[in-house]
Order: C-alpha cells, then sequence, then structure tokens
C-alpha cells in the first residue's frame, strides 16, 4: 500500500477465510497516522479503486461504500495510535497472513495473532441456560405486542427470536464456529430437521393468526433446543420450559 498515511490495514470477513464469492462485502481496517485524520478523505481513497455509485455511514461509524451497483466495500478509519484496539475483538475469523494489509509499525500482526480465530460460544451451563432465557424473553415480548395488536413490533422481535433459535441449533449439534453471525451459512452448518424447523415459523409478515402461527412453531423449536441443551448442559428447565406448548396467544 503505497498511501505512507496508512501505518497499518487489514481484511476482514468472509474473503480471508476463504468463503468469499461474488456476493460477499469487500471489508478493511485502515489505521492512520494520527496526524492525518483531519485530512483524509474516504471518498478520495475509495476512488482510487473505483468509483462508487453511493457512499454513507453506517450504524457503528463505518464506511459503506457500493461499487459496480451491488457489491459493498466496508471501511473503518482509526487513530494509528490504537492499532492494538484489535486485540478487544472477539475473533479474527481468519487466518492472519490472509488478514494482514500493511504493517509499518509491527504492531497489527501480534495483536491479530493472540486472537482465537473464532469467537466463543458460551462454555459453561451457566451461560448457556442465559441464552436460552434470552429466546424466552424475546417471545414473551413478541406474543405480548401481537396480542396488542402491534404487528411490525411483533415482527421485529421474531427476527431476535429466529436469531436466538440459531443460536441454541449451533450449540445443540456443536457447529459453534460462526457464533457471531449465526445466519452465517446456516444451510451448510445445521441438520435438516433444524432447518425444516425454522423454515416453518417463516417469516411473520401477516397478520394476526399468521403471525400467532410463527410464534407457535418458533416455540416449539425453542422448547425443543432448551430441553436438549439443558439435558447436555446439566441444568434445570425452569417453570416456563417445562411445558411443551406455548402459552396462549390471543390475536
Amino acid at each position: 500500500m503505497a498511501d505512507h498515511r496508512v501505518r497499518a490495514a487489514l481484511t476482514y470477513g468472509s474473503r480471508p477465510a476463504g468463503l468469499g464469492d461474488a456476493f460477499s462485502d469487500v471489508e478493511f481496517w485502515v489505521f492512520l497516522d494520527d496526524a492525518e485524520l483531519g485530512s483524509w478523505s474516504v471518498m478520495d481513497w475509495i476512488g482510487q479503486v473505483a468509483e462508487p455509485d453511493l457512499v454513507v455511514r453506517n450504524e457503528s461509524g463505518g464506511w459503506v461504500a457500493v461499487v459496480d451497483r451491488h457489491i459493498r466495500v466496508e471501511l473503518h478509519v482509526w487513530p494509528a495510535s490504537e492499532t492494538e484496539v484489535v486485540r478487544s475483538w472477539p475473533g479474527r475469523g481468519a487466518p492472519v497472513e490472509a488478514m494482514l494489509v500493511v504493517d509499518r509499525d509491527g504492531r497489527l500482526a501480534p495483536a491479530l495473532a493472540e486472537l482465537p480465530v473464532h469467537a466463543p460460544a458460551p462454555s459453561t451451563s451457566l451461560e448457556v441456560a442465559e441464552l436460552c432465557g434470552r429466546f424466552a424473553n424475546w417471545w414473551l415480548l413478541g406474543r405480548n405486542v401481537l396480542a396488542r395488536g402491534e404487528y411490525e413490533r411483533a415482527v421485529d422481535a421474531l427476527a431476535h427470536i429466529r436469531r436466538h433459535l440459531l443460536w441454541m441449533a449451533r450449540l445443540a449439534e456443536g457447529a459453534t464456529d460462526r457464533w457471531l453471525t449465526p445466519s452465517r451459512l446456516a444451510e451448510r452448518d445445521l441438520s435438516r430437521e433444524t432447518l425444516d424447523a425454522l423454515q416453518g415459523i417463516g417469516t411473520g409478515t401477516g397478520r394476526g393468526d399468521d403471525l400467532a402461527d410463527a410464534f407457535v412453531a418458533a416455540w416449539e423449536l425453542g422448547i425443543r433446543l432448551w430441553s436438549s441443551l439443558a439435558q447436555k448442559w446439566e441444568f434445570h428447565l425452569p417453570p416456563l420450559a417445562e411445558g411443551r406448548s406455548a402459552p396462549d396467544i390471543p390475536t
């Protein structure tokens, strides 16, 4: 990288992990000389690669550029004095040599090397039980707003419910390598039985009875997974989870 204002840079995500394809994002963290932060232009830097169709700052403060009308280029800019912030990451997701773009000051590579390849999944019975409890928390919130007639809010809750079901399924089936994003490659990692059950939950985009059916299906899968995890991790099911049927869902 010829731009010497960049003291260190790495790429992350599916591409350095060897999982990239034509639809994959291109993702970077760039650590700039502190004195250059104020004058450095994201637009100019991205423009050296391609003319972007869109540049926007996302919710986490990173920059996203769209090139060739569909390729997302995500860029996080950080002061070089804080290069070792990567030591706080839960995992790196790829080999160090595949991630490293430039390391002029020799601090980025050892920081990356200290990280586990994969973010750790829950590893104690207490942590697993808490995860299952969070599933029930989201399920009950969704059930209650659905009963009130807040359909869009119920749909939003259902997305959180599905995410927790994916985490529970990954724990139950020993497929925890992609823990941070449990939906990633779920079709490859999870059993046909679990995938069919998730499909049965649907997206909850209907109204009334359709959404109620989705919540019932989510509860049934959640209780099956919760019971399996309780047996495997040796913790007791709370009273709420002891019954197989879902709590009533007034619509």
